[in-house]
């Protein structure tokens, strides 16, 4: 068996696959298997994938269900000790699963690892600022800071599955990070191993604010289920704001300044500390310059 499987849920990435494939095919690490979970694709993507004579990469295509579906069939087909989440346009630089490997031994075989990544914008490279483990938990009971880059053991993966609810767009990937966050120790390395690849196509780029707001509704609603949440309120609040100000800066972005204002005056109300952030000083910018 694999030590680690490597799950990549793909819709229509016929161009930008094959080079995600290859970040994986180049692992100084070789004990792993890839997953390639197609989401229905109407290109090539199969086609693709299947160019690629390497026994270790295994395709499976399933119809449209969105990319938490997507992952969770990842998980219930995969052999591998531990998961690993990719998505088909980002890339793994040579040393990253033998840094996984190595950090998760000494550890002890934990429920969750991350490995630091960069953002690739072009010719443009920017890495996002160390993490600080004392206070790691906060840190992401307030956002998203491993994006949907992390290992999970496979039994960690299996009990706290992707929500499958075909309207949550944006943040299932933090879901899943926050129950394991209230649960277990946030295991993590600053070293950059991997890159997150910006483009027009990402969601997080397009997805309009009606769209981010109700991903944030049923979020909170799928949290609040899990009694975990029962005494935890703060990280609801949290969440509730956070989606609201990405709402804010999505429709200003989109020219809707009414929208805009209203939302980042009701994301103030839940946080005033926003003010202090980037996202809310953008949202003032393009409301007295957009």
């Amino acid at each position: 068996m694999p030590y680690f499987s490597v799950i990549i849920p793909a819709y229509n990435r016929e161009k930008l696959i094959c080079r995600t494939i290859e970040s994986v095919l180049g692992q100084k690490f070789e004990d792993w298997e890839l997953i390639v979970v197609d989401d229905g694709s109407t290109d090539d993507t199969g086609k693709a994938v299947k160019s690629f004579a390497d026994e270790r990469i295994r395709y499976i295509y399933q119809k449209n269900a969105e990319r938490g579906a997507a992952r969770n069939n990842g998980v219930k087909n995969a052999f591998g000790k531990y998961v690993f989440f990719l998505d088909s346009d980002d890339l793994l630089y040579p040393d990253h699963l033998q840094i996984a490997f190595n950090n998760l031994s000494k550890l002890g075989e934990p429920e969750f690892f991350h490995i630091r990544y960069e953002e690739i914008s072009g010719v443009h490279k920017k890495t996002p600022p160390p993490l600080d483990r004392s206070c790691i938990h906060s840190l992401v009971y307030r956002q998203n800071r491993f994006a949907c880059q992390f290992f999970l053991r496979k039994d960690v993966a299996e009990k706290f599955p992707f929500s499958e609810n075909r309207e949550l767009k944006i943040g299932e990937d933090w879901g899943v990070i926050l129950k394991i966050a209230v649960r277990f120790p946030l295991h993590f390395t600053n070293q950059v191993a991997a890159a997150i690849v910006q483009h027009d196509e990402r969601s997080m780029k397009t997805a309009p604010p009606e769209v981010i707001l109700r991903s944030r509704d049923i979020l909170i609603e799928d949290l609040s289920k899990d009694e975990a949440f029962a005494d935890k309120n703060f990280i609801l609040n949290n969440v509730f704001t956070e989606l609201t100000s990405l709402a804010a800066l999505s429709a200003a972005l989109y020219k809707q300044k009414k929208t805009a204002l209203k939302l980042i005056l009701t994301a103030l109300r839940s946080d005033f500390k926003i003010t202090f952030s980037r996202r809310f000083l953008a949202v003032i910018k393009h409301l007295l310059y957009g």
